[in-house]
C-alpha cells in the first residue's frame, strides 16, 4: 500500500465511509479516538496557509470548510 490508501479512498469517493467504519472499531482499542470522525468535503483537503493566500494577491481561495 505504501501510504497511498488514503488518496485511493478519496479519489474513489469512499473515504468517509471506510475511515468512519474503521474508527468505530478502533475506538474500543484506543480510547483517544473517541469523538473523532472523518467529514466528507472537508477532511480530504488541507487548509491553504493564510500567508500563501495573501501572497497570491487574490488568486487563491481557502478550501471549503476552513474559513
Amino acid at each position: 500500500m505504501e501510504g497511498y490508501r488514503f488518496f485511493d479512498l478519496t479519489r474513489w469517493g469512499i473515504a468517509a465511509e471506510v475511515l468512519n467504519e474503521y474508527l468505530k472499531v478502533e475506538v474500543s482499542r484506543k480510547s483517544y479516538y473517541t469523538g473523532i470522525n472523518f467529514t466528507k468535503g472537508k477532511d480530504e483537503y488541507l487548509p491553504i496557509p493564510q500567508n500563501q493566500i495573501n501572497y497570491s494577491q487574490g488568486n487563491l481561495t481557502q478550501n471549503p470548510g476552513y474559513l
